[in-house]
């Protein structure tokens, strides 16, 4: 019985082993013939024209074929290989070395090069190992680095928050309630939900209003981190992250940044500001601002806009 292994034309050149038309043979439990990859060779003596057979991977040929004599091969010595079934009149030398930004993944062996990938921590782009990039705040790790590509990052899911570059996972907001506290800034992507001890409402813009909200040290705390998360112009924001000082390397990308990135960084340098001492200052500082008196006059040396 005579079994064919038919074949569109664009699989036949994969084909050229036989490699698809065994399997299918070997599945359907018929005996398979593998025939050794020839190729023409002149004998230098007799000027015959002959048909010799391959070496095998991880040989090469010593000595050509004759009417008399197959192909004599040898296998290939130490730090040298051949990688597929060959005629070649010695093996070829692994040449792949790896730089110091990369570690070996497979040692030169009889039958292949050696091979390298980028180390821990780098991807390779470009043939440059390049570092893992961390996830930008209001994002996570979606799926991490790998040797042949960056981390993938996707956004913090509701109720989580990252407020920092990094590879950690969003937090979960804080519960306010939980601690006996008000919320005082509802928590987004970039921020945590902030909270109080502060019992007084949401201050109104009058002179009279703020400064009973300003009675107490909580209630300070409080105004200072409501004050950036009330303004929403995102032009505003960056002035007032410029007045503020906050790092000019920073500064350079603001104007890719959303009003939540520039509020979060605003809210942070405020806390410093607020840390090193000078509350007080502070926060009469913010009074002009949530009043829109510095706003308003131009001439003033505090001008934002």
């Amino acid at each position: 019985m005579q079994t064919y292994c038919k074949l569109k034309p664009f699989m036949r050149s994969l084909t050229s082993k036989g490699v698809i038309c065994s399997s299918f043979l070997l599945l359907l439990g018929l005996p398979v013939s593998f025939s050794q990859p020839t190729y023409p060779w002149k004998d230098p003596d007799t000027r015959e024209a002959l048909e010799c057979q391959q070496c095998p991977p991880g040989t090469y040929v010593s000595h050509h074929c004759t009417k008399e004599s197959k192909t004599e091969c040898k296998p290939c010595p130490d730090l040298h290989y051949t990688e597929y079934w060959n005629y070649l009149d010695s093996c070829l030398y692994c040449n792949v070395f790896c730089n110091f930004m990369e570690e070996e993944a497979q040692p030169c062996n009889f039958t292949q090069n050696r091979v390298c990938r980028c180390k821990p921590g780098y991807h390779s782009e470009q043939d440059f190992c390049i570092k893992h990039s961390s996830c930008p705040p209001g994002s996570e790790v979606a799926q991490m680095g790998n040797p042949y590509q960056d981390t993938k990052c996707q956004e913090c899911p509701q109720g989580t928050f990252s407020s920092t570059s990094s590879m950690d996972p969003c937090q979960p907001h804080q519960n306010c309630s939980a601690q006996d506290l008000e919320v005082n800034v509802p928590g987004n992507q970039f921020h945590d939900t902030l909270c109080t001890a502060c019992k007084l409402k949401n201050p109104n813009r009058t002179s009279d209003g703020l400064e009973d909200w300003l009675g107490s040290e909580e209630c300070q705390d409080a105004f200072i981190d409501f004050v950036p998360y009330s303004i929403k112009s995102a032009k505003r924001l960056r002035n007032l992250n410029r007045y503020f000082g906050v790092r000019s390397s920073r500064l350079a990308n603001n104007a890719r940044k959303s009003p939540l990135q520039l509020q979060a960084e605003l809210h942070a340098r405020l806390v410093v500001l607020k840390e090193s001492g000078g509350k007080l200052q502070l926060v009469k500082i913010l009074q002009e601002i949530f009043q829109h008196k510095i706003f308003q006059h131009p001439h003033k040396k505090c001008l934002f806009l």
